[in-house]
């Protein structure tokens, strides 16, 4: 299978979802975990329907004073639940004729566990990812993520960039960065890029991650202001495969990013892929929506509520 590009549990909220291919024209995804998110980012007022069933009351619009600093906070001997759901549904084509249609859904739950604070270097931290429960036969490492029974050993920094990521190599997915938060303090309307490039494990492929933030407002979510952040990005595959092959990832997005924990409380990301080789062409629509649960004063959701997609519907063949 594949490897993709998403997130550790600190908030992957994948922010979409490529596919890889071998020469037989078999597909696996390769999920870009880069956190997030949904196509409506509203500023306020009354929760997107894009939000799950069960939302703790209404994402009430906040005024904040001035510039703002997004970062991630961690505390020694803490650690965070997140529970993920995500589904794909792929078309395949050759000429006009289907000839083959599939969904596929997982749901998973990871833990990550803050080892270390270092105080000499501001914002560094370790956490240990693990994964307590899963449903589905997607390999969790197709999203940078450890199987059930393995525990990955991650160093970030406080702006989400990944220094280690337990033995994978530094051009793996484990390494993109699972999360993009701005150098400067940011007021609404304000945009940042992010742009990173990895290789498949298997098959060395290189594909490259170009991403646009924008911060559409604030938010009460829970006990917590949220920034509200619009994602929107692209994923292009590299090298000599460019030229023989149409390939196309496209997503967008939303993240709920709770200041005061410095963590993301919510994340979904809806994206469209294609892949096409002469006659032959598959088309994927998927979703990846992920809800912290612990600590559950920075939890948006109800106990009883879980992250389902709602609302997805794939792509039709164009």
């Amino acid at each position: 299978m594949c490897q993709p590009f998403v997130s550790h549990c600190l908030f992957r909220a994948k922010s979409g979802f490529v596919w890889c291919f071998d020469t037989c024209l078999r597909f696996g995804p390769i999920a870009l975990a880069l956190l997030l998110i949904s196509a409506c980012a509203s500023g306020g007022g009354k929760s997107s329907p894009l939000l799950p069933p069960g939302v703790k009351g209404e994402l009430s619009q906040v005024k904040m004073e001035g510039p703002v600093k997004l970062r991630l906070k961690a505390e020694p001997k803490t650690s965070e639940t997140v529970e993920y759901y995500h589904v794909a549904a792929s078309r395949a084509f050759e000429g006009a004729e289907v000839r083959h249609e599939k969904t596929d859904t997982l749901t998973f739950t990871a833990v990550a566990e803050t080892l270390k604070v270092d105080s000499a270097a501001e914002g560094k931290f370790t956490q240990a990812i693990t994964v307590t429960k899963k449903d589905g036969t997607i390999g969790l490492h197709d999203f940078a993520m450890p199987e059930l029974g393995e525990r990955l050993e991650i160093v970030t920094d406080s702006r989400g960039k990944i220094l280690k990521a337990g033995d994978w190599p530094p051009n793996s997915i484990f390494y993109v960065s699972p999360i993009s938060l701005p150098d400067a303090p940011v007021e609404v309307g304000d945009t940042w890029a992010m742009q990173s490039s990895w290789l498949s494990l298997q098959d060395m492929v290189p594909y490259e991650l170009d991403m646009v933030s924008i911060l559409k407002g604030f938010v009460k979510c829970g006990t917590d202001t949220c920034a509200d952040i619009e994602v929107n990005g692209n994923v292009s595959m590299q090298g000599a495969l460019q030229q023989t092959l149409v390939f196309r990832s496209e997503w967008r997005g939303r993240i709920l990013f709770a200041l005061n924990a410095g963590t993301v409380a919510w994340s979904r990301v809806n994206s469209e892929e294609l892949f096409a080789y002469d006659k032959v062409y598959r088309t994927v629509g998927s979703c990846l929506e992920a809800a912290l649960r612990e600590p559950g004063a920075s939890s948006l959701l109800t106990v009883e509520a879980k992250p389902t997609c709602g609302g997805f519907v794939p792509p039709v063949a164009k």
